[in-house]
């Protein structure tokens, strides 16, 4: 029984031993980590969770993530925040903002930006875990370099971002309702007129 028990272990651990470094956003040379999914989502939030605690601010939670992660990834990693944690939106202030997430096997690194006496500065914050284990902070280390305010990566945000990127400034926007053969403006009516 002791044998198969340690069999069971050492397979379980094997995968996480032979794991090579994955990031997001990715970095040169390295394999692309795929937040969307497991640990991700997990991670991150412990993260923005740990930073919010260190720093003592006291509000409920704002945050961002890296640029073009799907919108389920911000609803799941809001509800792993809990409380009324709520994505970041243009013009926001005290935001935690995920800058870059690291995974190797059972080792997780989150790179968190986060406000502190009206500047941004960096955190990072190591995890352990793995496929059978949750993920548990193991340290967090705060860095003392003052880092830009972030930038709103919502999947809404973004899309605005591309629109406004691909419209031309001084083109007044189309009337065209797609799946429609006319070309008139829309024109809401009321039922009760």
């Amino acid at each position: 029984m002791l044998t198969r028990s340690l069999a069971a272990l050492v397979l379980a651990l094997a995968p996480v031993a032979c794991t090579s470094m994955s990031t997001y956003p990715p970095t040169s040379g390295k394999a692309i980590s795929t937040p969307n999914v497991a640990p991700g989502p997990e991670v991150m939030a412990g993260a923005i969770k740990e930073a919010h605690r260190i720093s003592g601010l006291g509000t409920p939670v704002m945050f961002n993530l890296p640029a073009g992660l799907q919108e389920s990834t911000w609803s799941r990693v809001a509800t792993l925040v809990g409380g009324d944690a709520t994505p970041m939106s243009p013009g926001s202030e005290n935001v935690f903002s995920v800058q870059q997430l690291r995974i190797s096997g059972g080792v997780a690194e989150v790179d968190v930006v986060y406000p502190e006496r009206g500047v941004y500065q960096l955190m990072t914050v190591k995890f352990k875990g793995g496929a059978a284990l949750p993920w548990r902070v193991d340290w967090a280390y705060r860095w003392v370099i003052p880092a830009t305010a972030p930038i709103a990566n919502t999947p809404e945000t973004m899309f605005a971002k591309q629109d406004s990127a691909t419209t031309p400034a001084s083109s007044a926007p189309s009337t065209e309702i797609v799946g429609e053969t006319t070309t008139e403006p829309a024109v809401a009516t009321n039922p009760n007129n």
